[in-house]
């Protein structure tokens, strides 16, 4: 009798959807456009089934991917799409509750080795404490993967949707519920744009410890800052907007706090299903816009900004010797003295000036540093900045 059987079938199922996934991608696919595949995980205080993410069509390239609870979910994914993929959005950030090592029997039904498992556990009894990214790169081409995190992709598209749909963070006043680490990094990018921002959480003492440091840390010029408030209702009242920042499922949003903000007001559930059926029902009432946060502004332009700085770093990054004492750097490689730095250390087509030694250019140079800048710009017929 096989072990584990139950959990095995699980497995399967989910094998299933990711290969279901990919039949739709074929389909849609017909222009052979590369296809940017995401694995990561969301915050939950309890293991969550796994699930595919929407395949988005953006310009020249597919994005789509899969939400994980596990790390032997993770694998599964990671095995059946390295071959299909030109590049893994593997998540980075850990955010897997504490779980067992799946028995030997699990991983032979999917072909898997568990020895590049439990190397990832520090401990006797098979605990494993490791991220996702951990397990997949044991495996998984490296070339392939691009490392992300999905709560700094979170924030920045809410962000980018509030300053779309607000134009002006000046005097606005927003109120945080259920804080945690998107919460943060929101209340500190929103501060630091101008808004007034009012938190809550249930821990008073990490509440106020949270408000402390964004007002600790925003520029010494910014006039807005940060609030705690113990009432959750007092922290909504006269806001512009109201977020939910909670783990998933966690009803931190209600009526009574939509009852006390300004009219016309926004409401975003960024952390699935903040708000309660009531809220959304009496939000409605009044004519107030409810919206959940979508991360596809920020995958797309996570994607195409990764993209860069790979090339960027792989192509362009480095430093070449061109004559005795003479040398060209590109690609953000910190200048010695009287380095020369271009667009492209491999093929230059523009001379940005010279090091200084010190991580700036120079302003002004000797007749000896520019005749070695003359040089180059010779060596590679290229015009000469003006200094």
């Amino acid at each position: 009798m096989v072990k584990n059987k139950k959990e095995i079938v699980r497995l399967k199922n989910w094998q299933k959807v990711i290969k279901n996934q990919f039949a739709q991608i074929s389909k849609i696919n017909n222009k052979n456009q590369p296809i940017f595949y995401s694995i990561s995980t969301v915050s939950s205080d309890k293991k969550i089934n796994p699930y595919t993410t929407p395949i988005r069509l953006f310009q020249n390239k597919v994005i789509a991917g899969v939400i994980v609870g596990s790390q032997i979910e993770a694998l599964i994914a990671a095995n059946l799409i390295e071959n299909f993929v030109d590049y893994l959005l593997l998540d980075i950030e850990k955010k897997i509750p504490i779980q067992k090592i799946p028995d030997q029997d699990i991983f032979n039904a999917f072909k898997l080795d568990q020895n590049l498992y439990t190397q990832n556990s520090r401990t006797l009894s098979g605990v494993e404490f490791g991220n996702i990214s951990s397990a997949v790169r044991k495996t998984f081409s490296s070339r392939k993967i691009i490392n992300y995190k999905p709560n700094d992709l979170t924030v920045d598209s809410v962000w980018f949707f509030l300053s779309n749909k607000l134009e002006n963070f000046a005097n606005l006043r927003v109120a945080i519920l259920g804080v945690g680490n998107i919460g943060f990094k929101l209340a500190l990018k929103l501060v630091e744009s101008g808004a007034y921002v009012n938190l809550h959480r249930r821990n008073k003492t990490l509440g106020l410890q949270l408000a402390n440091t964004i007002n600790s840390i925003k520029p010494r010029n910014t006039l807005a800052n940060v609030e705690y408030y113990e009432d959750p209702i007092r922290a909504c009242t006269l806001c512009d907007v109201i977020i939910g920042t909670a783990n998933s499922d966690s009803l931190v949003i209600n009526d009574s706090m939509i009852g006390v903000m300004v009219k016309k007001g926004i409401i975003i559930d960024c952390g699935k299903g903040n708000i309660t059926q009531k809220a959304i029902n009496y939000a409605s009432e009044l004519g107030l816009d409810v919206y959940r946060s979508d991360v596809a502004s920020g995958i797309i332009s996570f994607v195409d900004q990764a993209m860069s700085i790979k090339k960027m770093v792989n192509d362009k990054s480095g430093r070449r010797l061109i004559e005795n004492k003479t040398y060209i750097i590109s690609g953000g490689v910190y200048g010695k003295f009287e380095d020369i730095v271009v667009d492209n250390y491999n093929k230059p087509k523009i001379i940005y000036g010279m090091a200084d030694g010190r991580g700036k250019i120079m302003e002004k140079l000797t007749n000896a540093q520019l005749k070695k800048m003359k040089f180059i710009s010779n060596y590679f017929n290229i015009n000469l900045p003006i200094f």
